[in-house]
């Protein structure tokens, strides 16, 4: 509510430790005709992916220019989804109080890469060999009697690790809660509960253990996380493009996934915050921290983008030109405008008005617009890089033409957004979608004290 001065009044979560656990633990149960209709329709979406895939697969995985949707979409996924945990890992190293209601909410996102470890597949048999080609790869490897996929391996062991590692955090961080669960639940929930908790007793010798593993898992999954994004970036663009020599495309590339997993938290708090009951724990404290990062991250986006094509704009020769007009000037200019606008434009002449950024809904339909420009971009960047033909060339030498949808791809791309919120939206059976312990921990952290006629929140910093 609004007071004088256009201030707001603090939120102050009035419960006590035990109505926060009990109310917490009911949400992964009971689901709602709702919460079924909604898993039933994202099954349905889902399949329309799987239908795609098999209809795609008549075209084989002997040319990669197929799967240039698939690829896309996989982009867009690491952009969003994968990068979302990144919301939980940031705050509890600056021991930030607002990143209490979001952490379990980002984290949940790493469910995602259970479905992008399949959609690697696919995008792995059909990528063309190393050898004879630019790439990030050394193909000295083939003198050396390694196999002609051996290069791409990596790609696909750092991919295998970031999942495993953000699973690894989000069953690490929520352990506490699975004690909670144990003691509150019985059947089958009550049993999964008891063999996730691992024994936790809350000792103070297991709390400190607790915030180690989260603390280094954390700084692993940041580290995976841009690295999986450069080797993303030169396999499935860069090096299908010949000429295409970019050293700041990967920077570039994971700083739209750090805009990405700001958006993907933000938009996610809001339909927890409108439609899941979550009122009271997801406040506009985190609209508003969320949006200031979003605002930041809008310029860095453009500033980045700036110093990479102001080199090939300045250079001019013929390949520079043609890998302008291919990515940026020609058939793809239309998705260019429209990300260049919904990723910077609009969240900069948007956010910087108090009234907006001070908000719930004007964070969320920013971050909305965020998530819109970076999918479009993940088209324009893949599906240009995989329309080339000829990628053992050494320059581009023409502009090949646009790579236009097919239905078999529209179905793919569809089932991959439909299945990543599937996997998420299932994980929160399990999972309670706000942290117990965190917002528990702030509880104690937190006192209210008077001022004239205003009550203020007064926080501690935590060790």
């Amino acid at each position: 509510m609004a007071i004088n001065n256009h201030h707001h009044e603090p939120e102050i979560l009035q419960k006590s430790s035990k109505e926060v656990s009990e109310e917490l633990l009911a949400g992964t149960s009971r689901p709602s005709s709702r919460f079924i209709l909604f898993c039933l329709v994202l099954m349905g979406l889902t399949a329309l992916g799987v239908v795609g895939f098999f209809m795609r697969l008549q075209d084989g995985f002997s040319h990669h220019t197929p799967w240039a949707y698939l690829a896309a979409a996989f982009a867009f996924i690491l952009t969003t989804s994968m990068s979302a945990p990144l919301v939980a890992i940031a705050p509890r190293l600056a021991k930030a109080h607002f990143g209490r209601p979001v952490s379990r909410i980002a984290e949940l996102w790493a469910v995602a890469g259970l479905l992008q470890l399949l959609i690697l597949i696919p995008l792995i048999l059909s990528l063309p060999d190393a050898e004879g080609r630019s790439t990030f790869w050394f193909t000295n490897l083939y003198r050396e009697g390694w196999p002609p996929g051996t290069p791409h391996t990596w790609l696909v062991l750092s991919v295998v690790f970031l999942v495993l590692n953000g699973l690894a955090l989000l069953w690490v961080a929520a352990i506490p809660d699975f004690a909670v669960g144990r003691e509150k639940s019985s059947g089958l929930k009550g049993s999964i509960y008891r063999l996730l908790s691992l024994n936790w007793s809350g000792s103070k010798a297991e709390w400190t253990r607790l915030r180690n593993r989260v603390g280094i898992l954390g700084a692993f999954y940041f580290m995976f996380l841009v690295t999986v994004h450069t080797f993303v970036s030169f396999d499935f663009a860069q090096s299908l493009v010949p000429g295409w020599r970019d050293s700041l495309f990967p920077t570039w590339h994971a700083l739209s996934g750090i805009q990405g997993a700001v958006a993907s938290t933000l938009v996610t708090a809001f339909v927890l915050r409108k439609f899941g009951g979550m009122k009271e724990y997801i406040g506009l404290n985190q609209f508003w921290s969320l949006g200031k990062l979003l605002l930041a991250l809008s310029l860095l986006w453009a500033y980045f983008w700036w110093s990479g094509f102001i080199i090939f704009w300045y250079g001019k020769t013929e390949t520079e030109q043609n890998l302008l007009e291919l990515l940026m000037f020609g058939s793809y200019r239309p998705l260019f405008l429209a990300t260049f606008g919904l990723c910077f434009l609009i969240p900069l002449l948007s956010l910087v008005w108090n009234p907006i950024r001070k908000s719930i809904i004007g964070p969320t339909v920013i971050a909305t617009g965020v998530l819109i420009g970076t999918f479009l971009d993940r088209v324009r960047v893949y599906v240009a890089s995989y329309s080339v033909g000829d990628v053992k060339g050494l320059y581009l030498e023409h502009v090949p033409a646009v790579l236009k949808p097919e239905l078999a791809d529209i179905f793919m791309m569809v089932g991959v957004l439909a299945g990543s919120t599937l996997l998420y939206t299932l994980a929160t059976r399990l999972f309670p979608v706000i942290n117990i312990w965190e917002t528990k921990e702030g509880l104690l952290l937190q006192r209210v004290r008077p001022l004239n006629k205003v009550k203020l929140k007064v926080l501690a910093k935590p060790f």
